[in-house]
């Protein structure tokens, strides 16, 4: 927006007789941790920041009418700010926002307000106007945990929050929408930022959830009020406003935690296009963030979603190693479960599951954003389970190896053999808990990426893994199968469409794969189930892919993926 040099020290002089102090507007986005940022705000003595009010909105409203009413030139698109606000406007509008909040600070016997509204970075230019020494408070996460949390706060279907136009471009595709939506707003509020830079404050969530009185304590600087120890102990109380938007959870809310930090992991990344990631990758950079690559989700993801923090906010976690208890009762159970599984598995076992018997695979237990993870390394051709705790690098040290302590079940420690697994199983130890104990259906969490199933063959190998099997072989050494493998039943009606047109038996199962510019990826159901695997891909692209070759095998591929996942 043009903008006159004089305009915004004649506002001033105009505005200083109003006595209320230009107040602060939180940039954020929907599931941000918004909320919490505003509990915390909230509760000092000096600032009130209420629910929702769309007032950015509402100012850029006004500045509308104000302007068609001056004769002043509208915006282009219906309903937006006009390119230049009449100095008349700008007045109007602050005196309206005055008599409104003028009532309410004295109500709360505050003398600074605080905005959090969803659409501020979108009329932050027009704020800055009205409220000439506004400041501006920057709030980002990571753009994986926005989309987990968004998922989960839209369970049958995103809805609200803003979402609403972007799912309409990526129908049935809700990664790919949350994935956009973080992209625009987060571009948005960084553009603030650069036009703004000496009147903002960048917070990071993860930052505020790790350590939320340091953070809060350089906010308070910014804004210009005393500290407050022990705040963020006394935010969760009944003062806080109740009414409009805000995040559901929040009521039955005591005390800060990191617990939500990290869980994206579980977010298949093959559902964001390539350019959209691209783009995504930039701006995690310029914000201090780890980059989304092929390692996430997998049992080689960063131990922290941070590149660079901010020391004198937020500690470094610490490493040492955890505590014996850290995973629960899942080491115990998956040694017992592997142990008898090993026990059992003679000749005849290793026979029926070839040659993904003759495989190395690791099956791992890790919780989110944390350094330390269990891990069992299984060689059923050698007869060994080979158990370690391994110290996963952080973010800033990716490049390093990670340090682990080896421990063999089943066989002497020179009975190993060098070389990595071929494919592993991740996921947290309550879920391999749950799972063990039959409380969770193997399928179930494999649909849900609770459990991550990851292939870690080399781009060039033609050959295609068949990760049922491997899961299916994986679940009978566990004790999770209760009947016989070997030759599975078929229906007459299942025989009959799983042979060809002509009448010859269907080739054998096998997973659908294709060439991408970071590597073969792979895209695979299993009773349903979305197979993580650390690569970009998607049924779109293997749908493009097949359009290259000769239509009679695409249409055979297509017929394979419908009779044996779709139906």
């Amino acid at each position: 927006m043009a903008k006159s040099a004089s305009q915004p020290r004649a506002s001033a002089r105009d505005f200083s007789c109003h006595g209320l102090q230009d107040p602060i507007f939180i940039l954020c986005m929907a599931r941000s941790g918004s909320t919490l940022l505003r509990f915390i705000l909230d509760a000092h003595p000096e600032v009130a920041c209420p629910p929702e009010t769309n007032l950015p909105a509402l100012c850029a409203q006004l500045a509308v009418v104000w302007s068609l009413i001056e004769g002043a030139p509208l915006s282009a698109t219906r309903g937006g700010t006009p390119p230049v606000v009449p100095p008349t406007a700008i007045a109007g509008i602050r005196r309206t926002l005055d008599e409104m909040l003028r009532p309410y600070l004295a109500r709360r016997g505050k003398r600074l307000l605080c905005d959090k509204s969803l659409c501020t970075a979108e009329y932050a230019s027009l704020l800055a106007d009205v409220y000439p020494a506004a400041r501006f408070i920057s709030l980002y996460r990571h753009p994986m945990d926005v989309i987990a949390s968004g998922m989960e706060a839209c369970p049958w279907g995103l809805n609200g929050h803003g979402f609403d136009q972007y799912i309409v471009g990526s129908p049935g595709n809700s990664v790919c929408a949350l994935a956009r939506y973080w992209l625009d707003n987060a571009s948005l509020i960084a553009t603030v930022e650069a036009q703004y830079p000496d009147r903002c404050h960048r917070v990071r969530y993860e930052d505020l959830a790790e350590a939320p009185e340091q953070v809060a304590d350089g906010i308070f600087r910014f804004v210009g009020v005393a500290a407050e120890p022990g705040i963020t102990g006394r935010c969760f109380t009944a003062e806080r406003e109740r009414f409009g938007p805000a995040d559901y959870k929040i009521w039955h809310t005591s005390q800060v935690t990191a617990s939500s930090v990290g869980r994206g992991q579980y977010i298949p990344v093959g559902l964001i296009p390539p350019p959209v990631l691209e783009r995504i990758n930039e701006l995690l950079s310029q914000l201090g963030y780890v980059r989304v690559n092929e390692t996430w989700g997998t049992a080689d993801a960063p131990s922290t979603l941070h590149i660079t923090l901010d020391r004198s906010q937020a500690p470094t976690p610490p490493t040492t190693a955890p505590a014996n208890n850290d995973q629960g009762e899942a080491p115990r159970l998956l040694a017992e479960r592997l142990r008898a599984g090993l026990d059992q598995a003679n000749a005849a076992f290793t026979s029926r599951w070839v040659p993904y018997s003759l495989e190395r695979f690791t099956l791992v237990s890790r919780r989110h954003q944390t350094a330390h993870a269990a891990q069992w390394l299984v060689d059923l051709a050698a007869g060994t389970v080979t158990f370690n705790m391994v110290t996963m690098p952080s973010a800033a040290d990716a490049d390093g190896a990670a340090d682990t302590d080896s421990a063999v079940l089943g066989a002497d420690d020179e009975s190993t053999t060098d070389g990595g697994p071929e494919w592993s199983v991740i996921g947290t130890p309550e879920m391999w808990t749950a799972v063990l104990r039959g409380q969770v259906n193997l399928s179930v969490a494999m649909r849900k990426c609770d459990l991550r199933y990851c292939d870690y063959e080399e781009p060039g190998n033609p050959g295609a893994p068949d990760a049922d099997v491997r899961i299916d072989m994986m679940a009978a050494l566990l004790g999770l199968t209760a009947w016989d493998q070997t030759e599975p039943p078929m229906s007459p009606a299942r025989a009959k469409r799983s042979r060809s047109p002509r009448g010859q038996p269907a080739r054998p199962a096998r997973n659908i794969r294709m060439n991408s510019p970071v590597g073969e990826a792979a895209l695979t159901r299993s009773a349903g189930l979305l197979l993580f695997v650390p690569a970009h891909a998607s049924y779109r692209k293997y749908n493009l892919a097949c359009r290259r070759r000769h239509a009679g095998q695409r249409r055979s591929h297509l017929w394979y993926f419908w009779s044996r996942y779709a139906r």
